[in-house]
């Protein structure tokens, strides 16, 4: 028995500090994982708008609407005719230097389609074929025709640039309906959003800017509804035109994320959130002067629609702790206007902010985070923006010059193709790597202590070996 008393003594050691490993692991939270970012100007350009223009007035009035709430895209039908009294309105949105989406009629002739849509020159972005059509027809069309070089085809199946998605929510809040995106990988168009009938405008707003967030950097683009009908759902604006309480909320999203269409290859960033997280939603943003925007909010029905009753959402606790300490932070609500909510200021003494309290309901919060600058000083925030004052409608079209025929601007915005780019960057999966090699999970402690019973099993099975044999000789 004393030859034996080395190897249990070994045993004993072996298997306390595996269990003190384990339970140590067990009581350590795992490290933050660095999440990509979506660039901010990315975002903005990725907003859109269904809209019927009709004539020039009405065409100026929805163009003045939407630079004021900083919305740069439209989606509306095509024409097929030169004489069609509804080109006047695309043609004044046209001038108002908004990008366009048009969509066929069903049975509509490719080739006329294509032909009434040079007409409008660069500000054309897309084509769309009819719904239930195939889309290669179009696409012929589109290719063939010289003054159509690098309009996208969108549609279903074959032949389209990109794929056309429709979300009907029935009255259900954004998370709460099934993913209709799939993988996410930037080919997809949300083309019409159907909130469902009988939801309240109050709900729309808290709503929509969910809906667009939780899209970003999964769809190229989300056209949500102008003049809402009463089928689905409200829109951006009501049936006179005015603004509605869900404009006033995107507007004042597409506000603070606003980077003057500025593009950025944007940072990852380690975070976590902790406290009371279920349902919590959120999406990360990065602005080119290096201000991360943390989009938060709280995922759950505002409106019972089997009921037609509005649900108070209670409020949860969250905090955000970051990996790196920032100099600052402030908050946002959207729906509540771009002025700040709360600043959050590094505490006295060496340390810097590493860690924000907030409270969340399903209403969007924005929380900048403010970076250190040069030696670890506090940059120069941001000042909130303000959404732009409506501009004044006018009927007077531009006209190109030496002709009488009214026509929208000849040249695209520099920024467009590298803005739907950046758009349709898939959002890249977390990387294995960005894990602190000591950093234990509970996994790696079940497999350390499974280890050690092993390691005990094959100890007493040599013991009671030693023992047979030492009862043998003896």
């Amino acid at each position: 028995m004393p030859r034996l008393r080395p190897l249990l003594a070994g045993i004993l050691l072996v298997l306390l500090a595996c269990l003190g490993t384990g339970a140590a692991a067990l009581a350590t939270p795992a490290a933050a994982v660095k999440e990509p970012a979506v660039a901010a100007a990315a975002f903005t350009d990725s907003v859109g708008v269904n809209l019927r223009p009709g004539d020039a007035p009405a065409g100026w009035a929805l163009a003045a609407r939407l630079e004021a709430a900083g919305i740069r895209h439209v989606r509306g039908p095509a024409a097929t005719d030169p004489g069609d009294p509804a080109l006047a309105g695309l043609r004044a949105l046209a001038g108002a230097d908004l990008q366009l989406d048009l969509v066929a009629g069903p049975g509509a002739d490719p080739e006329a389609v294509a032909e009434v849509a040079a007409s409008l020159g660069t500000a054309v972005g897309a084509l769309e074929a009819p719904a239930g059509e195939a889309a290669t027809p179009l696409r012929r069309a589109v290719r063939a025709h010289p003054r159509l070089p690098g309009v996208a085809v969108l549609g279903s199946g074959d032949g389209a640039d990109y794929q056309t998605v429709r979300l009907e929510l029935g009255g259900r809040c954004p998370g709460c309906a099934g993913d209709e995106l799939g993988s996410g990988d930037g080919a997809v168009q949300v083309t019409e959003v159907d909130l469902g009938a009988g939801v309240p405008a109050a709900v729309a707003a808290r709503y929509l800017p969910r809906l667009l967030l939780a899209n970003a950097g999964r769809a190229v683009r989300t056209y949500v509804a102008g003049q809402g009908a009463g089928d689905t759902g409200p829109g951006l604006l009501d049936a006179a035109g005015s603004p509605t309480p869900a404009y006033a909320s995107v507007a004042n999203l597409l506000a603070l994320l606003d980077d003057r269409q500025r593009q950025v290859d944007p940072d990852p960033l380690g975070f976590r959130l902790t406290g009371s997280v279920d349902g919590v939603g959120h999406r990360l943003l990065q602005k080119a002067d290096g201000h991360f925007w943390l989009a938060l909010w709280v995922e759950r029905p505002g409106w019972d629609p089997a009921t037609g009753r509005e649900l108070a959402v209670r409020p949860q606790p969250v905090t955000v702790t970051l990996d790196d300490p920032v100099a600052g932070a402030r908050s946002f609500v959207p729906e509540l206007g771009t002025g700040v909510q709360d600043s959050f200021a590094d505490p006295p003494g060496p340390a810097r902010l590493d860690a924000v309290d907030l409270e969340l309901s399903d209403r969007v919060v924005l929380l900048e985070l403010l970076p250190l600058g040069a030696g670890g000083s506090a940059p120069d925030a941001t000042a909130p923006p303000t959404v732009a004052a409506q501009a004044t409608a006018t009927t007077q079209p531009p006209v190109v010059k030496g002709s009488s025929q009214p026509a929208p601007p000849t040249t695209r915005p520099a920024g467009d193709a590298a803005r739907a780019a950046a758009a349709a960057k898939p959002t890249a999966a977390l990387d294995p790597a960005s894990r602190s090699p000591l950093a234990f999970t509970g996994s790696t402690a079940l497999s350390m202590l499974g280890a050690s019973m092993l390691l005990l099993l094959v100890g007493a099975a040599a013991l009671f070996a030693s023992r047979r044999r030492y009862h043998h000789r003896h």
